[in-house]
């Protein structure tokens, strides 16, 4: 692989990508809040145009969605701006851009899982700033692969695995929520789908598929099956020695700022049958590397 500029290293999914490239052997220019502040084009024009790459990954993003409610200006700041100053970048260099998208792109009300052609329709300020995100990708740039994904978690940074291991010390009882169901996803897969699609791309670079694809884990689940998921693997490895009792209750129980949509399931039949990438092991994650998600 030829060098890779790597926008968001120190999120769950940009530290993936480091790890990853850096045991491939793979040459990566990993950019980080200390380097690059990616709101500023003219020093992210200057670096990437130093750098010169030969793909541009953007793993950053504003992902706080409660604040996200009361400071947009900062997350569309980051989530669309620029997003397309990437994209209009990519495009002056002539360098595909890889944008890690979200499943709240959509508004959740679906009976069905959600395919990259359906409607969109966010419900909350994060999801509509991630909406405008991919539009300015899809408006400035002609090589791009836009990568939609839900419920992500990994080693590294907060996630919803780390929140449930530090309540399992300490709660005897915990209500999750039981009626929002969506695909977790290991952020390690994340990077090993992105590094399998630049490889794609560099060995097809006249017939490259562009557009939009959905990536995430499966089976599909609620909140409270996931919860009672990594429990029941926490027991196992003896990383709990205690009984915690896990009871489903309704979105509605955790009146939130910001709506969240019931359905997040997302079709992985697209980027299977284009790539070849099968959906994030969330399981075989717990299994393997539950310890590593103690604080």
């Amino acid at each position: 692989m030829k060098k890779l500029f790597i926008i968001g290293g120190n999120g769950q999914v940009g530290f993936c990508l480091r790890q990853q490239t850096e045991n491939r052997g793979i040459p990566a220019f990993v950019s980080s809040r200390n380097v690059l502040d990616v709101t500023d084009s003219r020093q992210l024009k200057e670096l990437i145009t130093k750098e010169s790459p030969s793909v541009i990954i953007n793993a950053t993003a504003y992902t706080n969605v409660e604040q996200a409610e009361d400071d947009y200006d900062s997350a569309y700041a980051i989530n669309c701006e620029a997003v397309a100053n990437m994209a209009k970048i990519a495009h002056e260099l002539d360098v595909p851009l890889i944008h890690i998208s979200t499943d709240y792109v959509f508004d959740g009300t679906a009976s069905t899982i959600y395919t990259e052609n359906d409607q969109t329709s966010p419900i909350n300020a994060y999801g509509k700033s991630k909406l405008l995100g991919e539009q300015a990708v899809i408006s400035n740039h002609d090589k791009y692969v836009i990568l939609r994904t839900s419920w992500v978690f990994g080693r590294h940074g907060k996630n919803f695995v780390k929140t449930m291991m530090r309540l399992f010390a300490s709660k005897p009882a915990l209500k999750v929520v039981d009626d929002q169901i969506g695909g977790p996803t290991y952020a390690g897969d994340i990077a090993t789908a992105i590094l399998k699609i630049v490889d794609y791309l560099e060995r097809n670079p006249d017939s490259a598929p562009w557009g939009i694809y959905n990536y995430a884990g499966f089976p599909n689940v609620s909140w409270c099956t996931f919860a009672r998921n990594i429990y029941s693997v926490a027991l196992e490895k003896k990383l709990v020695d205690r009984v915690v009792e896990i009871a489903p209750v309704a979105a509605e129980f955790y009146p939130t700022k910001a709506k969240r949509p019931l359905n997040s399931q997302l079709s992985l039949q697209k980027i299977k049958s284009v790539f070849d990438i099968e959906p994030s092991d969330w399981a075989g994650e717990l299994k393997t590397g539950l310890d590593n998600y103690l604080e």
